[in-house]
């Protein structure tokens, strides 16, 4: 049971991204409506979540899916009302403190540095970063929905430990791993133990070990990699260090801790590659010494820092 409600999870937490971006196109509205209708446990997970996230949008996205049907499925009331009691069953079975007349706990949201879980697990979260965390009594459900964690996962085989950052996931045990999410990347790095890792909701898992680490890009997991741990610069140091990146890549990062945003003035800046070991809080002068390094003209201007090539 505990195996078929954490897919479930995915599966449901896989729909709450895509509905998290607006209105669904028709096609898949039409498949949001089959998963929704092939159980009472996909509804009832899936409604669980839109009414602990309390997002406007979310629900109105929701409710918008929701009204594509086939005719031959249009519910009448006595057909509804099974529906919302067996929901509501369902709900009991996989929340089992939950009671009809109570309302459902919304989920902690952490956006705080460093923070302790209530089933012992700590993470330190990037500056600008969200993490939305729900606990059941069968799964611990994470969503990373901005910037950068760290996870130091407290042991539970009960209760596996899964993130979710966009279409992908990081399911763990007991273990530490870190995961850096961008708006089409999420990187991957294991410091301790063994994690899962799914590109999106239909690829095969991968297991990724301790100094081990992968990228995704668009829902697709690239190679596993070797990573010397001991030698890695980590961002908790206040660092970070690239190698055969793009500028837009780092500025992605060095923003979640600027006062104001870093703005290249052309698709051209932000594509060159860059390499180098660059202070994350200091904006002012990591700039300059990006500017000094790759012929970069920096414009400190009242909306940001914009950021244009030299003239030759």
């Amino acid at each position: 049971m505990a195996n078929q409600q954490e897919q479930v999870y995915l599966e449901a937490g896989e729909w709450i991204d895509r509905l998290a971006d607006g209105e669904l196109d028709a096609l898949n509205r039409h498949r949001f409506v089959r998963w929704l209708e092939k159980s009472e446990l996909h509804r009832a997970t899936l409604e669980k979540m839109i009414a602990t996230w309390e997002d406007p949008t979310l629900q109105a996205a929701f409710l918008s899916a929701k009204k594509v049907s086939h005719p031959s499925r249009k519910r009448t009331l006595v057909t509804w009302g099974s529906a919302v009691a067996a929901s509501l069953l369902a709900i009991a079975i996989i929340w089992p403190g939950y009671r009809g007349e109570t309302v459902a706990p919304s989920p902690q949201l952490l956006t705080a540095a460093h923070e302790a879980l209530s089933d012992g697990s700590e993470v330190q979260l990037q500056p600008t970063s969200e993490l939305a965390v729900l606990f059941s009594d069968d799964t611990r459900y994470l969503n990373l929905k901005k910037g950068q964690g760290y996870f130091d996962v407290a042991k539970d085989r009960s209760r596996p430990f899964v993130v979710k950052v966009g279409l992908s996931s990081v399911t763990a045990v007991g273990t530490a791993f870190n995961i850096d999410r961008q708006e089409q990347r999420v990187d991957v790095v294991v410091h301790e133990g063994i994690v899962e890792v799914r590109g999106n909701a239909d690829s095969a898992p991968l297991l990724l070990k301790a100094g081990e680490q992968l990228t995704i890009e668009n829902g697709v997991a690239g190679p596993v990699e070797k990573v010397d741990l001991t030698q890695r610069v980590d961002w908790r140091t206040g660092w970070i260090e690239v190698e055969d990146e793009s500028l837009n890549y780092l500025f992605e990062r060095l923003n979640r801790y600027a006062e104001k945003p870093i703005l290249p003035v052309d698709s051209a800046v932000g594509n060159r590659r860059v390499a180098g070991r660059f202070k994350l809080e200091e904006t002012a002068q990591t700039l300059a010494m990006l500017g000094s390094l790759y012929n970069l003209d920096i414009a400190d201007t009242r909306s940001g820092y914009e950021i244009s090539r030299q003239a030759d």
